[in-house]
């Protein structure tokens, strides 16, 4: 594996999520809270979606982001970021609102929703395979379920879930999507050593 090719942003935020669980003591301050956020807490706005419940719930959002940062990542770095803080973006735009009616949030699984997205459409666009659909239909329709049913189909944590904001990660993903839509409408360029198709934004 050459150096290029290893996961270096995914990693370092692995670190974060790990260092933030562990290393503060006093993790409400860094949650996300809307009226504390009005109130100028303003690095509440990141900060709450990198901080975790408790230990599980840490588990299961560094598994997520380790396979979907470092497929993303692989294809560019670029795309990487621009998802990460879409996503950000898009959830923190929702629990802002009053309609969220939430004290504190806090978690990566809102942000992990855009990142999913993209990268099953990264995937797609290179391979044309039915499977991504599937897969893609099968994510989207696990997200319904817990908004409807308003509650958590794989992970059990100590704070009730909140589904919409994995609504809002997807809507950051389909808005990515369509910035990329612009640009990729170009031929593969080449492929790598391996033989797998790699887009002109690989380099990014």
């Amino acid at each position: 594996m050459t150096f290029r090719r290893i996961p270096i942003l995914t990693i370092s935020l692995l670190t974060v999520l790990t260092g933030l669980h562990f290393l503060v003591e006093d993790k409400t301050i860094l949650y996300f809270s809307a009226a504390d956020i009005f109130q100028g807490e303003t690095w509440r706005l990141i900060s709450g979606h990198f901080m975790h419940a408790d230990l599980q719930h840490l588990l299961w959002n560094c598994l997520g982001l380790a396979v979907l940062g470092s497929v993303l990542e692989y294809r560019s770095r670029g795309v990487l970021i621009a998802s990460l803080g879409m996503g950000i973006l898009f959830v923190s735009a929702l629990l802002l609102t009053p309609y969220s009616k939430l004290d504190y949030y806090c978690g990566l699984s809102g942000v992990l929703n855009t990142l999913l997205l993209v990268a099953l459409w990264l995937e797609w666009w290179l391979t044309r395979s039915w499977l991504i659909i599937l897969i893609a239909c099968g994510s989207i329709a696990k997200v319904l379920v817990e908004v409807v049913q308003g509650v958590s189909i794989v992970t059990h944590i100590s704070w009730p879930p909140y589904a919409w904001s994995h609504v809002a990660g997807l809507t950051g993903g389909l808005f990515v999507i369509w910035m990329l839509a612009s640009v990729v409408n170009l031929p593969v360029l080449h492929r790598d050593s391996r033989g797998y198709a790699v887009p002109f934004f690989r380099t990014c």
